[in-house]
C-alpha cells in the first residue's frame, strides 16, 4: 500500500470519528485539485467552486458510512462529476423554465394589447402623433427620413437620388430619430 493510501486511510479512520482535523487535512489536500477538475466542467469558477464544497459537506454528513478502504480519491472525484453533472440538469430546467415564462409573459401581453379598446385608442393616436411629428421635420430632414423608413431606401441609395453623401442621410436619420424619440417619450413608458 502507497504512502498516500497509508494516509488517507488513517484520514478515513478520523473522519469516521468525526474529528475535524481530519476533515481539514482532506480539505486541504483535495480542495484545489477538485476545483480544477470542476472547472473543467463548469467554466464559471464560483459554481465550481460551491459545487466541491458542496462535495466536502456530503463528505462530512456521510462519514460515519465511509467504508475503510474506500478509494477516496476515485470517490471525491466521482462525486464532484455526478454534482457537475447534477448542475447542468438544474440549468437545463432553469432555463426551460425561464423560456416557459418568457413565452406566457409575451403571449399574456399579446392578448391584453389585442383586447383592450383603450389601446387602440392609444395606437391611434400615437400614428396621428408621429404623422404629425413627420410632417413637422424641416423639409430635407422629412424627405430623407421617408425614403429611408417607409421607401425602405438605404443611405447610399438616398446619397444618389439626392445627389448628397451617405454622411449627410446618416445624420438627417439620426436627427429625425432623436426628435421623434423625443417627442414620443411618453408612448414608450406605456409599452416598455
Amino acid at each position: 500500500m502507497s504512502a498516500n493510501g497509508v494516509n488517507n486511510s488513517f484520514l478515513i479512520h478520523q473522519l469516521k470519528k468525526g474529528e475535524e482535523t481530519a476533515f481539514e487535512a482532506l480539505f486541504h489536500l483535495y480542495f484545489e485539485k477538485l476545483h480544477h477538475f470542476a472547472t473543467s466542467y463548469i467554466e464559471n469558477s464560483e459554481d465550481a467552486r460551491e459545487i466541491v464544497q458542496n462535495t466536502f459537506y456530503k463528505l462530512w454528513k456521510k462519514k460515519g458510512t465511509l467504508p475503510v478502504d474506500i478509494n477516496l480519491n476515485a470517490y471525491l472525484f466521482s462525486m464532484v462529476k455526478n454534482d457537475c453533472l447534477d448542475y447542468f440538469k438544474h440549468l437545463k430546467v432553469k432555463y426551460r423554465y425561464r423560456e416557459e415564462i418568457e413565452k406566457d409573459r409575451a403571449r399574456i401581453l399579446e392578448s391584453s394589447l389585442q383586447d383592450d379598446p383603450s389601446l387602440q385608442l392609444i395606437e391611434d393616436e400615437l400614428l396621428q402623433k408621429v404623422n404629425r411629428l413627420i410632417n413637422d421635420l424641416p423639409p430635407g430632414c422629412r424627405e430623407i427620413f421617408i425614403k429611408s423608413r417607409f421607401e425602405g431606401l438605404k443611405y447610399k441609395e438616398i446619397a444618389d437620388e439626392l445627389n448628397i453623401s451617405p454622411k449627410t442621410v446618416e445624420n438627417q436619420i439620426s436627427k429625425a430619430l432623436r426628435y421623434l424619440r423625443n417627442e414620443l417619450s411618453e408612448y414608450f413608458t406605456l409599452f416598455f
